[in-house]
């Protein structure tokens, strides 16, 4: 059987966007007065619940590999 795709995060905590944002794993250029809010959540890639969590945008946005890393 197939594994369905998994659909691209919408919220993000800090654990997965260091580990799979392309500012921290290209070393792509980030802005110098880059700000993100974050509200309580739940991570749509580790699943991990009551995390601070933001948007990919503000890593900026995700490698191809997080997928693998999907929970």
């Amino acid at each position: 059987m197939a594994k369905t795709k998994v659909q691209y995060p919408t919220w993000i905590c800090d654990y997965c966007g260091t580990h799979y944002g392309k500012w921290w794993q290209t070393g792509a250029q980030h802005p110098a007065h880059h700000c993100a809010t974050y509200s309580m959540g739940q991570c749509d890639v580790c699943k991990t619940k009551d995390v601070p969590v933001t948007e990919p945008r503000d890593y900026g946005h995700l490698i191809n590999e997080w997928e693998k890393h999907a929970a």
